[in-house]
């Protein structure tokens, strides 16, 4: 099945992680485009907030108003409990990326790269409301890529 073909006509609930970076922002574009409603993520440590403007200025704005950023955290278990309210699906784009940050601070790498996607996959994101909902840590390219999500 068409990623396209099963967003269109039926409304869910996504959750992006990781929402102000360049994936993220892109993700969020696409899906507001298709009528989707989104919660963001993001503690801007490597994302920026002029992504999630440029994203405001090329939907129009209803689609925006079904966008909701919370500034928060993948660490913090309450941020990610808020943001996994009533979410059907999880993109999970959040992480610190760059070589050099991950030699000079190992630990802060890998608390966000690992121990924070662990923690929302395994606590946070699974503890919603109805059951658990799907969790992709991959970025999808909604144009072209076959994916049976449901």
């Amino acid at each position: 099945m068409m990623v396209l073909g099963a967003l269109e006509g039926t409304s869910r609930r996504w959750l992006i992680t990781g929402v102000a970076g360049f994936i993220g922002s892109n993700l969020l574009e696409a899906l507001l485009r298709l009528d989707q409603t989104v919660v963001g993520l993001d503690n801007f440590a490597t994302g920026h907030r002029r992504n999630l403007s440029e994203v405001e200025r090329s939907v129009a704005a209803e689609r925006w108003k079904r966008f909701r950023f919370i500034e928060g955290d993948i660490r913090d278990m309450q941020a990610c409990r808020e943001a996994m309210a009533g979410v059907d699906v999880v993109l999970h784009q959040a992480a610190l990326g760059s070589v050099p940050r991950s030699i000079a601070d190992p630990i802060t790498s890998n608390e966000v790269n690992v121990g924070g996607f662990q923690r929302g996959q395994w606590r946070g994101f699974s503890q919603h409301d109805g059951g658990s909902p799907r969790c992709v840590g991959v970025a999808l390219h909604l144009r072209s890529v076959e994916l049976d999500l449901w």
